[in-house]
C-alpha cells in the first residue's frame, strides 16, 4: 500500500462542465448578476438551476420580485430548450437583450449536483452571501413567506380537488375567550398548519413554526366536544439536495426539521416535510379524503 497516496482523496469519477447565465438588469450599464448556472455531464446529462433564491429576490426587488422571477424563468426555459436540442449553449441566441452565457469551465465531482454546487460557489456571490449572512431574529419576513407558502398549497389543491378550498384558513374558537385562532386547513377529522423553514432566516422562521405548533396543541387540548382526530404540521423547506445550499446550511436545516419533529411528536402532532407545494397539496387531499 502506498501510504503517501492514501493521504489524498481519489479523483472524482464524474466529469463535466459548467457555465453561468448572466443578466444585465439595466441594459448597457455593464452591471451583471448571475441568475442561473448550467451543468453538463456524462451522456448529455444536464441541469439548469436558478442562482438567486426567491427570498433574495424579495429583498433585492421588493414588489418587482415577481416580474424579475418571470424574466429569470424565461431565460432558464430558453437555455434549457437550447441544451435539449443542441447539447450546449455555444450557439444560444438569448430571448432578450442583456442576457449572456459565461465561459465554459471543466469540472469533476461525484455527480452533476456537485458540479452545480461548484458553479454556484465560484460564480454566484449573491447566492453564497445570502446563505451565509446573519439575520435579525426579529425579522418579519417569515410571516410574508408563510402566507405565500399557504397560498401556493391552496393553488395546487385547486387543481387536484377544488371542493377542499373552503377548508383553508379556518378560524376556530379553541378557548373560553372570544379570540379566534386561524388554522391552515380544517375539516371535522383533520387539521393542519403550514410552516416554512427558510435557510437564510432560520431563527425567525423556526419561531413562526413553533407558534403554529402551539396553536395545534391548543386545539388538541381544548375542551371542545367535537375535535379533529388528526393534527399535523406541514413543513416546507428547500430540497436537501439543492446545490444553492451550502453543506453547513443543509446540516442546520436537517437538524431544525428533526427538532420540530421531536417537539410535534411529544404533543401527538404529526409532521409532514416536503420541498414543494404540489406534494403538500397531494398529501392534504389524501388526509382529507
Amino acid at each position: 500500500m502506498n501510504t503517501l497516496n492514501s493521504l489524498f482523496p481519489e479523483s472524482p469519477s464524474y466529469s463535466g462542465c459548467w457555465q453561468t447565465i448572466y443578466l444585465e438588469p439595466i441594459v448597457g450599464s455593464g452591471e451583471q448578476i448571475a441568475i442561473a448556472v448550467v451543468a453538463i455531464g456524462k451522456n448529455s446529462e444536464h441541469k439548469i438551476l436558478q442562482a438567486l433564491r426567491s427570498e433574495l429576490l424579495d429583498c433585492l426587488y421588493g414588489t418587482q420580485s415577481k416580474n424579475m422571477q418571470g424574466i429569470i424563468d424565461w431565460a432558464i426555459e430558453s437555455a434549457r430548450n437550447e441544451i435539449d436540442q443542441k447539447g450546449t449553449l455555444n450557439s444560444w441566441c438569448p430571448p432578450f437583450g442583456g442576457l449572456t452565457a459565461g465561459d465554459i469551465h471543466l469540472a469533476a465531482d461525484e455527480n452533476i449536483e456537485g458540479i452545480l454546487k461548484q458553479a454556484i460557489r465560484f460564480s454566484a456571490s449573491l447566492s453564497n452571501l445570502a446563505l451565509d449572512a446573519e439575520r435579525d431574529d426579529e425579522d418579519i419576513q417569515p410571516k410574508k413567506q408563510n402566507e405565500q407558502w399557504s397560498k401556493s398549497i391552496a393553488e395546487e389543491l385547486k387543481q387536484i380537488n377544488p371542493k377542499l378550498l373552503t377548508c383553508f384558513n379556518q378560524k376556530i374558537k379553541v378557548s373560553k375567550s372570544n379570540v379566534m385562532t386561524s388554522y391552515g386547513f380544517y375539516t371535522d377529522t383533520y387539521v393542519s398548519n403550514f410552516g416554512l423553514l427558510v435557510p437564510t432566516r432560520l431563527s425567525g422562521s423556526l419561531s413562526s413554526v413553533k407558534a403554529k405548533l402551539l396553536d395545534l396543541e391548543s386545539f388538541k387540548k381544548s375542551s371542545l366536544l367535537i375535535k379533529p382526530e388528526q393534527y399535523e404540521i406541514i413543513i416546507g423547506t428547500p430540497s436537501f439536495d439543492d446545490p444553492t445550499l451550502s453543506d453547513k446550511a443543509v446540516i442546520r436545516l436537517r437538524e431544525t426539521v428533526d427538532m420540530v419533529s421531536e417537539i410535534a411528536e411529544k404533543e401527538g402532532v404529526k409532521l409532514f416535510h416536503t420541498d414543494s407545494a404540489v406534494k403538500a397539496a397531494s398529501h392534504i387531499n389524501e388526509q382529507a379524503a
